[in-house]
């Protein structure tokens, strides 16, 4: 009797876990497939985080900051094969050394970030780092690990702004996984190798803010949302360019565009 009743409770538990590794499963792709929203749909969430943003942040509207900001994107998205994305590039008046991908495009870079870079290729590299979250469509993936797919459609079919600002919140503060990171790093080293660009800047920036204490504070945000490992930033810093390659400077005064942020 005894016998018999373990053999069913064995069975029953073998049961359940086939039943929770095949759910398991299940959401762990439905999770990873940032393709589950549509572009359409993308798009407007990205009005409901844009809203927040624009309430949030102040904005840089300078000429000569806007035009630095085109050139580098230019010089990038030129050697692109094609766009998924009518890209934005926003600079926000804050001295947080930071940059994120938004929605539908939508890049933000922090006057502190533009004031700790030493150079404009320096930024390209970190442009073309987020870029690279675009493209592969990681900030979709990360929403939808974090509040699920149901709820991005609710929000979607009832256009709530309260529950859009949340996303938004969300999007900004939590981080890629390491997977992502690397995906969006190999992205934006082979664009600067295309870009004729030094891929190794995107290394030595991640070096300078690891180890730089007097910014520390400042830098945490950077890190927090773009978590680095050792791993990651020697592959950056090691990386190997053909024997004949020379990079071309981007033609920007940067230390008059530092002045101007």
């Amino acid at each position: 009797m005894i016998s018999k009743m373990w053999k069913e409770l064995v069975g029953l538990l073998a049961i359940f876990l086939a039943l929770w590794a095949a759910l398991s499963y299940y959401n762990y792709d439905v999770v990873k497939d940032p393709f589950a929203i549509s572009l359409e749909s993308e798009e407007e969430l990205a009005e409901f985080m844009n809203e927040y943003m624009m309430a949030d942040f102040e904005f840089i509207h300078n000429s000569k900051v806007d035009s630095a900001m085109d050139m580098i994107f230019d010089r990038l998205s030129s050697n692109m094969d094609s766009l998924t994305y009518d890209y934005k590039i926003h600079v926000i008046d804050n001295a947080m050394v930071n940059a994120f991908t938004s929605l539908n495009g939508n890049i933000y870079i922090f006057t502190g970030l533009i004031k700790k870079v030493e150079s404009a290729e320096e930024l390209a590299l970190i442009m073309a780092h987020e870029i690279g979250h675009a493209e592969k469509r990681h900030v979709i993936q990360k929403l939808i690990r974090t509040i699920g797919i149901e709820t991005l459609t609710a929000i979607l079919s009832g256009g709530d702004p309260v529950l859009g600002s949340e996303i938004a919140k969300l999007a900004i503060s939590t981080s890629f996984d390491r997977e992502n990171e690397e995906e969006a790093d190999d992205f934006a080293m082979e664009l600067a190798l295309k870009s004729q660009l030094r891929p190794s800047r995107l290394g030595q920036f991640f070096i300078k803010i690891k180890g730089d204490d007097d910014f520390f504070l400042n830098e945490i945000e950077f890190i927090r949302t773009h978590p680095m490992d050792n791993d990651r930033i020697k592959k950056a810093a090691d990386f190997l360019l053909p024997t004949d390659f020379e990079e071309v400077p981007i033609e920007i005064d940067w230390l008059e565009i530092q002045e101007e942020v």
